[in-house]
């Protein structure tokens, strides 16, 4: 990923996925359980929002992979706000795959959140190659899969709104074909103040993989990855080294 595709909602992001970190942060504690220890790697780390639960399950050092300026300023103040995590956590400011040479060779663990379909197809196997040489055995990769899991075209729809003090972030999105596995998602964000008259309104527009479960699944059992059972998570997938 060389463009920066965050700068319109960084300043937001934190507020954005707030109503969420309780879910993703039960899931991560569910599928990873107590970790030995050991180097645990965050890729596409955003805010660092689950960088807590992680520290809270073991992880002795932490490694936050986030190529976006914008949302590192966001990062940087989750883990400054707790001496430990900052103790612990290590930013690598680049994109995956040119982060690797920044990363340890053996993991405990790894998550990727929200991103997967920013990689292109080599990267993505690079992935799951990267995490059959690297991960521990019996070590688990934590990840989300986004909407849609196949090319199809998705018409405005609310994601919500969060209240922030008075005013309140209105976010709303479309998915267009682009070819025969890539959308255009568009998303746009609306700053309402009390009254519910529209202070600024952003919009993005970013390239985006098509994935289902299936197909990845498929493309990490050919990395020696294992599914883990994931029924209670609808968009969360996990992968077991075996």
């Amino acid at each position: 990923m060389t463009e920066d595709f965050y700068t319109d909602n960084a300043e937001w992001y934190a507020a954005l996925v707030a109503g969420t970190r309780g879910e993703l942060d039960a899931a991560v504690r569910d599928l990873l359980g107590p970790l030995p220890g050991g180097a645990v790697v965050d890729i596409a780390s955003g805010v660092g929002s689950c960088l807590p639960a992680l520290q809270d399950l073991g992880a002795e050092r932490l490694f936050a992979v986030e190529p976006s300026r914008a949302m590192r300023a966001g990062l940087m103040t989750t883990i400054a706000h707790d001496p430990e995590l900052m103790s612990r956590t290590t930013i690598v400011p680049m994109a995956f795959p040119q982060a690797l040479e920044h990363l340890p060779s053996q993991w405990s663990a790894g998550i990727m959140f929200n991103a997967i379909g920013h990689l292109e197809d080599s990267e993505r196997m690079m992935l799951w190659n990267t995490l059959r040489d690297r991960l521990a055995p019996g070590a688990r990769f934590v990840m989300t899969l986004q909407p849609p899991s196949e090319v199809t075209t998705l018409p405005w729809m609310d994601f919500g709104d969060v209240a922030v003090g008075e005013h309140r972030i209105v976010t709303r999105g479309k998915a267009d074909p682009i070819d025969a596995t890539h959308v255009l998602w568009t998303i746009e964000w609306t700053l309402l103040d009390s009254t519910g008259e529209t202070l600024e309104t952003r919009t993005r527009a970013h390239r985006w993989r098509a994935l289902s479960r299936a197909g990845v699944t498929i493309e990490a059992g050919h990395a020696d990855l294992v599914p883990v059972n994931t029924s209670e998570h609808a968009l969360v997938v996990a992968f077991e080294r075996s």
